[in-house]
């Protein structure tokens, strides 16, 4: 039988296991716990943003691992990419190196809360409101939370959060642990984190043979003196061909 969707299960990280299936889990990197991801319940992989976190802003990340548990076929040329709801559009206007505009133009922002903190690439904007349109974001403050003012150029995304994503592999595939962060906010070390969310821009795993796994890490942002938002969620998804 060829691999199925079923085959490739998903399961959460153990910083201080010594093995693999070990029950309990943090989500801080080291081992594959036994706890798997079975479902889209609410806050399985992060927490929920509380008021200080929305209030000062925030950074988290999170280890995961997928897993081919077909007995015989291997995943050939799997790749990993995101999907997220979190509210997004794009410029229609660039922005200056260094910059002081109180205006910043976009395609359609009707589903940002009315006021708040955005991202363009790695620099946050605040502001203060939102033009009739939706065309545009009113009372910016460019650089907002220590951030870099630098150039962005038309179509550069806007995003409410910001959610990145890359992959480790274990050494060995099938056995070995990854790196551990110390806490939810430690960077983990030696990874680019991508925004791909489309098969042909996802993160290479390459070929997962039988019982081999890989470990994924997510990373969230939030900006300082963001707004609340309902419903936001997150899909890592990792796709393939099988031989058969």
């Amino acid at each position: 039988m060829p691999i199925v969707e079923t085959d490739i299960k998903y399961y959460q990280s153990k910083s201080t296991g010594s093995a693999d299936g070990e029950a309990e889990f943090d989500g801080l990197g080291g081992y594959r716990s036994s706890t798997e991801i079975v479902d889209d319940t609410i806050a399985n992989v992060f927490d929920n943003i509380n008021a200080s976190e929305s209030e000062l802003g925030d950074l988290e990340y999170r280890c995961i691992f997928v897993r081919n548990e077909h007995a015989t076929l291997t995943l050939e040329a799997a790749r990993a990419y995101i999907y997220t709801n979190s509210p997004m559009c794009k410029l229609t206007t660039q922005l200056a190196n260094g910059g002081s505009e109180t205006t910043v133009d976009v395609d359609d922002n009707s589903a940002f809360p009315t006021k708040g903190t955005f991202f363009v690439e790695d620099e946050e904007i605040n502001y203060t409101g939102k033009a009739v349109g939706n065309d545009h974001f009113t009372g910016c403050t460019r650089g907002y939370n220590g951030t870099s003012k630098v150039v962005h150029a038309v179509d550069a995304q806007c995003e409410h959060n910001q959610i990145r994503f890359t992959i480790e592999a274990p050494s060995p595939t099938n056995a070995g642990p990854v790196q551990v962060i110390v806490s939810e906010s430690t960077d983990p070390v030696g990874l680019t984190f991508s925004d791909g969310r489309i098969f042909a821009d996802g993160e290479v795993i390459g070929d997962l043979a039988p019982g081999e796994k890989y470990a994924i890490w997510i990373r969230r942002a939030i900006g300082k003196d963001s707004q609340a938002l309902n419903d936001i969620y997150t899909y890592i998804r990792v796709q393939g061909s099988t031989g058969a």
